[in-house]
């Protein structure tokens, strides 16, 4: 791995970021210390998949042991706006 600084790599940069596509890998240093690398990126295998497996639990399922059926009748929102109405 290549040592370059902050300032080569600012002043060069396409041609340190053409290197890095091609395979090579700069540490970028400042002050003298390890700051960033600038590398390749990993391959396609590497990267998390968009469907990484993760589903939403089925909420209506989990629920239907304790509330097997819908009750009939307004809905706590259609209440509270009936209750609300003659105040305005």
């Amino acid at each position: 791995m290549k040592m370059i600084t902050t300032q080569e790599a600012a002043q060069q940069f396409e041609d340190f970021a053409q290197r890095a596509h091609n395979g090579e890998k700069f540490l970028v240093t400042r002050d003298g210390e390890p700051w960033v690398v600038l590398a390749p990126p990993t391959s396609p295998k590497e990267l998390p998949s968009k469907n990484s497996g993760l589903k939403w639990p089925d909420f209506a399922a989990r629920l239907k042991p304790y509330y097997p059926e819908l009750v009939a009748g307004p809905t706590a929102t259609e209440l509270l706006a009936e209750d609300k109405e003659d105040r305005f």
